[in-house]
């Protein structure tokens, strides 16, 4: 299982001052589930996982995971993870089609799959 706590990463920059790269994100990812980090360029996904794969410390907040807490516990807390298509030659893919992939990769039925590709043509409703 993995809990981020009011999750937080700020960084400065000398010309543009204090940029909060992960503005107190909280949630709980639970085993067996699939989960995704979705957000426009720059919404803060990426520094996300970095903080929960100990690459980065976080400024405020803290996760656990596996009841590791991620500042004090580092080696044993690591998530690691690796996005396919790094190692493709096409570029990346849209949400729609990551979804798609890991829903495939976990057994989703084609009708399940079939249903989340019909909510990102037309909207989380």
């Amino acid at each position: 299982m993995i809990e981020a706590r009011s999750l937080s990463k700020r960084f400065h920059d000398k010309k543009r001052g204090e940029i909060r790269a992960v503005d107190n994100v909280s949630f709980v990812a639970k085993p067996g589930q699939i989960y995704g980090l979705l957000g426009a360029n720059g919404a803060g996904k990426t520094t996300t996982l970095r903080l929960l794969a100990t690459i980065l410390e976080p400024t405020d907040g803290t996760a656990v995971v596996n009841g590791h807490d991620v500042v004090d516990s580092l080696k044993s807390a690591r998530v690691r993870w690796i996005p396919f298509w790094r190692h493709c030659a096409l570029s990346a893919p849209t949400a729609q089609e990551m979804v798609e992939y890991f829903g495939r990769l976990n057994g989703l039925d084609e009708a399940t799959l079939k249903n989340v590709s019909t909510r990102f043509s037309t909207g989380w409703t």
